[in-house]
């Protein structure tokens, strides 16, 4: 076995048929190549075992295993990595050919980062990739994201191998379509974290991805894991499991229908601000933290003044301005830019097969 190379890329795949050679080809297409890639083919009764066997390259290092699930395939490929970077792939998605590149120099750089993302654009089944998506990008922002919410899209991630070696890290497979969010909080309490401003991934989304099939599950989980995370960093709170599901409905990915009455909305959104608070409190001199306060301040004002005004808006906007004097400009620009996205959505709409 000669020299350990930089990075391993761990890929699973399980019936991936119709995107898995897709997938395979824009990794061997990096313009970084001290890598391994490390195929973990979980059982697949389709044709994905005759596509990787077609695929060949001296990188690639296939392991073929009866079916056992996301989080014990990745477990089973971080056995086996042997790279001082560990760099996730889901096999329906599309690498960038500098993601590596990129990533690899970004940890260099940067030692005291365990684990670094990039931001994305979504891709569908049919190939048409949407707008980009970008996730919070310096330390402070990730932990307080991290908080209600998964800080990192998964295939975009590498990290360090020897922070799970040292501090006896792994996926938990018994937090099924979640295992990510769980690592990333457990390794965000021994490192930093960060990511890339470049979309270096098309992310598939299609109705048979694991957060297609299984979303009720998901969120069940994902609350469980920002229930945990939130006590773990903010000891004194007093939220409960319902609370951080209301929070998390009303201000991340969920469906806000479900946070509860709408003459709740502001009673939720001090709640959040209470728990912002007692966050910045215990980051004493992190850079950031007047551009956390400003651009949640934002966030507030937007839903105090979103019709219908809910009861306790002037209290609640009262706290988003003493937070950030500047809150009325922002907002109005803020107006501004929201009215040139729609209209921009508006006129790609009106240009069938135009692509951004």
């Amino acid at each position: 076995m000669g020299a350990s190379p930089r990075v391993s890329v761990i890929m699973p795949v399980h019936n991936g048929e119709r995107f898995v050679e897709e997938a395979v080809e824009s990794i061997l297409g990096q313009t970084f190549g001290d890598y391994e890639f490390i195929i973990l083919d979980d059982g697949s009764t389709d044709d994905t075992g005759a596509i990787l066997r077609r695929c060949a390259d001296p990188r690639i290092v296939r392991i073929d295993q009866g079916h056992s699930g996301l989080a014990a395939s990745l477990n089973r490929g971080l056995s086996v990595a042997r790279g001082e970077y560990i760099a996730r792939m889901d096999s329906d998605d599309r690498a960038l050919p500098e993601r590596l590149e990129r990533e690899v120099a970004f940890l260099d750089r940067h030692p005291e980062v365990g684990i670094v993302g990039t931001a994305f654009r979504p891709i569908d089944q049919n190939g048409r990739v949407g707008e980009l998506r970008r996730l919070p990008q310096e330390h402070i922002d990730i932990r307080w994201a991290s908080l209600l919410a998964n800080p990192f899209a998964h295939p975009t991630v590498a990290f360090r191998r020897d922070l799970l070696d040292r501090h006896g890290l792994s996926y938990d497979g018994w937090l099924a379509a979640v295992e990510d969010y769980d690592l990333w909080t457990r390794m965000l309490r021994h490192t930093r974290g960060a990511n890339l401003r470049e979309p270096l991934l098309h992310y598939r989304e299609h109705g048979a991805s694991v957060t297609g099939r299984q979303r009720e599950m998901q969120l069940r989980n994902h609350d469980a894991i920002a229930f945990r995370t939130i006590r773990e960093v903010i000891s004194s709170s007093e939220i409960s499991l319902s609370d951080v599901s209301r929070l998390r409905c009303l201000f991340t990915a969920g469906d806000e229908r479900e946070s509860g009455p709408e003459s709740r909305r502001a009673e939720i959104a001090e709640h959040y601000l209470d728990l912002l608070d007692a966050f910045i409190e215990l980051c004493p001199g992190e850079a950031g933290v007047g551009a956390l306060r400003r651009r949640e301040a934002l966030r507030v004002a937007r839903l105090a003044l979103r019709p219908p005004l809910p009861s306790g808006w002037r209290r609640l906007l009262g706290r988003a301005l003493a937070m950030d004097p500047g809150l009325p400009w922002r907002f109005l620009a803020d107006l501004s830019m929201a009215a040139g996205r729609r209209l921009r959505r508006s006129l790609n709409a009106t240009q069938p097969g135009r692509t951004r």
